[in-house]
């Protein structure tokens, strides 16, 4: 009898969402209904949020992401608390589509939601009823991928699976990656590949990958393969735009953005090199391609590739000449890599699923009590350790231009211009009538507000915008803030000027705190792009909807002004306007 199968996974990369797709093309071969759904879309906001600073962190932050990836391995009481959290934002989403589409059973490919869905299955009170058993579609095992509630636990190899009862106690399975069939079964030759691909029929042509993505080492690794003029480099930089504009610009290789086309391209090509682990990867395991592991992206991606190295199915290169002769080797001499890799393909998910659905639940292992003792230790060591992460995850999430407070950037051709200033250049009372005249706002510090109060007032009076550039501080990480930088600095800058401060542009990290205090107090939170005082205008990639900052604090007032009106310059030459930065609230 057919049954029905709430598949949820996340886009975080296309690995997670390139296994759901298969197990429901499988599920469905064989009868079943299912639907697929996004994590993420269980609590929008909040989704959105993790998402970004995911992001955010392997592009511009990756020794953040490595930190606490290994904060929470190392750690298993850090666990839980984390786990609550994400249920109270995720948990009511996920339970109302498992209503709704009246599912037999869930299946999760996405870490988060398997914590999340086995907690609600130990709940003692409005316990989940529904079976749920997770994929995991990685080598590496993290402790916020697994949990006891969860009925059956898939893996890929049988090293994932050890991990797995390391863990929790519980038995898993290995059937194998779930990998569509175009790179298991084709008809169409090497030869013929390469001439559809335009890949010359007599070179060594190495895939490059980095996953959905493009994030990582990929433009070194693309570097070195082209060097030695021995090789040549197919790079797939996913739906990372700039990376793939930078590459075709060496006029060397082929050089693609996301592609429909991995089957042929894995068909026609001699080597992959990788740097994450992930779907790409298994890939290229089902194609029969040997897999060069290069440069791994922290956490997972760097445990992937010391996991499948242990399995045998991928060589870890750790230099360029390294690098290149394991390419040569993986061309020569890959079926021992390959062979590795084939033998992971043993079963097939979807029967572990079918099981599960048809009440075949795994064993379970009873729970040993621990003293109380040491649960109550375990969670002090958690609570401070979740302090530490949050104020972590708060510095990534608010650098390098994200806005964490919502802002409509508008899709005309308008950018904002912000100038830090200091009490000695906005003495002039010639620089706050040229601000305003230009639109350009104010960047006022707490120091300032306190050092020269009268001055901050008659900037304000000239209609120039006022923005909260926090209290200035040495510190980088400021996790204790008995008197709040951003609350403390706006009530300076609200008596000073007589009017409501409504955007905060830190000259810091920013905290946990003041993401608290932001939010409660509805102020929009700015990272600007940096511009050096004096920069070539030629260098500069002025793009529509950006905030831009001048740190004029060096400068004199004339000083400013003349810089101010250099860039006025160089935002007409883009074909852009300088708009009012109130247009952000």
């Amino acid at each position: 009898m057919p049954k029905r199968v709430l598949v949820i996974s996340a886009q975080m990369g296309a690995g997670h969402d390139g296994a759901a797709r298969e197990l429901c093309r499988r599920l469905e071969k064989r009868g079943h209904q299912t639907r697929m759904v996004d994590f993420l879309d269980a609590s929008p906001r909040m989704g959105r949020f993790l998402k970004n600073a995911y992001e955010l962190q392997l592009s511009k932050a990756p020794w953040t992401y490595e930190l606490l990836y290994r904060i929470w391995t190392w750690s298993g009481v850090l666990t839980p608390p984390l786990v609550f959290l994400l249920s109270i934002f995720f948990e009511r989403g996920l339970r109302r589509w498992a209503q709704q589409y009246d599912a037999d059973v869930i299946v999760t490919t996405y870490p988060f939601a398997s914590v999340v869905l086995g907690r609600a299955r130990l709940k003692r009170r409005n316990r989940l009823q529904i079976p749920v058993s997770t994929f995991l579609t990685d080598f590496a095992v993290h402790p916020l991928w697994v949990h006891r509630g969860v009925d059956a636990h898939i893996c890929v190899h049988p090293r994932a699976a050890q991990a797995v009862y390391n863990l929790t106690g519980e038995f898993a399975t290995a059937p194998g990656p779930l990998v569509s069939k175009n790179f298991l079964i084709t008809e169409e030759s090497r030869i013929q590949a390469r001439k559809r691909l335009g890949i010359p029929l007599d070179a060594t042509a190495v895939l490059i990958v980095a996953g959905s993505w493009g994030v990582g080492e990929l433009e070194e690794t693309f570097d070195i393969v082209s060097e030695s003029r021995e090789f040549l480099p197919v790079a797939v930089c996913g739906q990372n735009r700039e990376l793939a504009e930078r590459l075709r610009g060496r006029k060397n290789g082929i050089v693609l953005e996301w592609t429909e086309e991995m089957a042929g391209y894995m068909r026609a090509c001699d080597v992959v090199v990788q740097n994450a682990g992930g779907l790409t990867c298994m890939e290229a395991f089902a194609s029969g391609l040997p897999v060069v592991s290069y440069k791994p992206i922290p956490g997972h991606g760097r445990q992937n590739v010391f996991e499948m190295t242990a399995a045998g199915v991928t060589r870890w290169s750790r230099g360029p000449e390294s690098l290149r002769q394991a390419i040569r080797d993986a061309k020569a001499n890959g079926q021992e890599l390959t062979s590795q890799a084939r033998k992971l393909f043993a079963g097939d998910a979807a029967d572990d699923v079918e099981r599960l659905i048809y009440g075949e639940l795994p064993s379970r292992i009873s729970r040993t009590a621990k003293p109380a003792s040491r649960r109550f230790a375990g969670a002090i060591a958690a609570l401070a350790m979740l302090f530490v992460s949050v104020n972590l995850f708060s510095n990534i999430a608010t650098s390098d231009g994200l806005n964490v407070a919502p802002v409509s950037f508008s899709a005309g051709r308008i950018a904002y211009l912000a100038v830090l200033v200091r009490p000695q250049n906005i003495s002039d009372p010639t620089v706050g009538s040229a601000l305003a005249q230009d639109n350009v706002a104010a960047i006022v510090t707490g120091k300032t507000a306190v050092a020269a109060p009268r001055l901050v007032s008659a900037l304000a009076n000239s209609g120039v915008a006022i923005i909260n550039g926090g209290w200035d501080s040495s510190s980088d990480l400021h996790l204790i803030t008995p008197d709040n930088a951003a609350a403390h600095s706006m009530q300076l800058l609200e008596k000073a000027t007589n009017e409501k401060i409504n955007i905060y542009a830190p000259q810091m990290v920013v905290n946990s705190v003041d993401l608290a205090w932001a939010t409660i107090n509805h102020q929009t939170i700015i990272r600007p792009t940096a511009i050096s005082p004096h920069q070539d205008p030629a260098r500069l990639s002025l793009k529509p909807g950006q905030v831009y900052e001048v740190d004029s604090t060096s400068l004199t007032a004339q000083q400013l002004l003349a810089e101010v009106s250099r860039l006025k310059a160089a935002f007409a030459a883009a074909n852009l306007n300088i708009s009012p930065i109130w247009s952000l609230r």
